[in-house]
């Protein structure tokens, strides 16, 4: 009776901390994100360049977007698509190339990211990314169309449609549901 009793309340405790972890917040990371890329090659060649990740969807843990690499020595960029996954930890990112290779990395910040692309075979190479969320540079009045000193969610969809219910859920401090002037400016420069 004591080992049904000691295994029936293990198998609960792992229920509900299995069901806690499919429950977590994940944050928000949709947008657009831009950085400097170091790399090493096969043949031990390093080379340093600029890039963007754009995320366009997310659901719960899971997201997909494109990247886009830049040379040096031009504004060509080259895209590739990719999908990917938060760890459990909501820090822990998880993202698999649509054409070759896989990307590991963590949210340092909200607003930054540190991803690790390794690929094999005759194009090997690894990658480090630095990653930062890009800045909004919009003006409140630029957003805030009636004039009436607050901004409302649809304002800010037209503006920054990627970004608008991640923004009204980290700047509407009071949850009001409508940003001061204050609280957008508190919120751009991540107080």
């Amino acid at each position: 009776m004591k080992k049904l009793l000691t295994c029936s309340l293990a198998t609960f405790l792992l229920i509900i901390f299995t069901t806690a972890a499919f429950a977590a917040d994940y944050p928000e990371i949709r947008g657009t994100w831009v950085g400097h890329v170091k790399m090493i090659l096969k043949d031990g060649t390093t080379k340093a360049s600029k890039a963007m990740f754009v995320i366009n969807k997310q659901d719960g843990p899971l997201f997909a977007g494109y990247k886009a690499w830049f040379s040096d020595k031009s504004d060509y960029a080259v895209t590739e698509g990719f999908s990917g996954v938060i760890g459990a930890d909501g820090v822990s990112l998880y993202l698999a190339e649509h054409e070759d290779g896989y990307t590991q990395g963590t949210m340092t910040t909200p607003q930054k990211m540190s991803l690790y692309y390794l690929e094999n075979g005759r194009k090997a190479k690894a990658i480090y990314y630095d990653m930062e969320r890009i800045r909004f540079s919009k003006a409140f009045v630029d957003i805030d169309k009636d004039g009436n000193k607050t901004i409302i969610r649809s304002e800010i969809v037209n503006v920054y449609p990627l970004n608008a219910e991640r923004i009204m859920r980290e700047a509407d401090v009071n949850k009001d549901g409508k940003l001061s002037k204050k609280e957008w400016d508190d919120w751009k420069q991540g107080k």
